[in-house]
């Protein structure tokens, strides 16, 4: 083998090996971006997340005092079906949602309490599923009729017992607030932010190959017009 020939092998195989750790640099880089932004977004979406439920918990034991305050437990022993009427009129308002923008449902309903078991007096929505119903009673009924909060598969409950003038539990209404919207958002917006990620990477992997191979390619295409002449 002529020494121009041995050399032309060896920066061949130069070539070769350089392309090859380019390349092997290229996808570490692209997997720690993507696993780097993957981890950031997931993690302001959790920030987000927890200071939204921190705020809404903090409307909803507001809402729940209100309740507890304005619902008499003798008014609905004494005159069920009246008092049905008046808190139908009243809850709408007292837990109005006035937000534009909201991430989460709200739902409540006011259960009877007598002889241990518990019917439904009145509800927001009539297909929604509430906690206390598979609540054990001695989870939220105490001596002191003090509030206690259920937590769900992505949702939050607070029950407030309801008392009459002796003191006696005798309903219970349940504040239900459901985030399957913000745990939408936060989905999309993951889903979105990593596909961009990727798209950005396949194209800076894209661009990189034609700059390396383009001018190569342009070369050789000269040497041959060259030699042709």
């Amino acid at each position: 083998m002529s020494e121009v020939g041995y050399s032309r092998q060896v920066n061949e195989s130069d070539i070769v090996n350089r392309i090859v750790r380019a390349v092997v640099l290229i996808v570490v880089a692209l997997i720690l971006a993507v696993v780097s932004v993957s981890f950031a977004v997931h993690h302001m979406r959790l920030k987000f997340e927890e200071e939204y439920k921190g705020i809404t918990d903090s409307k909803m034991r507001t809402v729940s005092d209100v309740v507890q305050k304005t619902v008499s437990g003798d008014e609905l022993i004494g005159d069920t079906q009246a008092a049905i009427t008046k808190y139908n009129n009243i809850f709408p308002l007292l837990l109005a949602d006035t937000s534009t923008d909201s991430y989460s449902k709200e739902d409540y309903a006011l259960f009877l309490y007598t002889g241990g078991q518990l019917s439904l007096l009145t509800a927001s929505d009539d297909t929604a599923s509430f906690a206390v119903v598979d609540t054990p009673i001695s989870d939220w009924l105490s001596a002191d009729n003090s509030t206690s909060t259920v937590y769900g598969d992505n949702s939050q409950s607070i029950l407030v017992p309801v008392a009459d003038s002796t003191g006696k539990c005798v309903a219970v209404f349940e504040y239900k607030c459901s985030f399957g919207e913000l745990s939408r958002l936060g989905n999309e917006v993951e889903n979105r932010i990593l596909k961009a990620v990727i798209v950005s990477c396949a194209a800076g992997v894209v661009l990189f190959l034609i700059q390396l191979f383009i001018p190569k390619l342009i070369m050789r295409s000269g040497r041959k017009g060259g030699q042709t002449l």
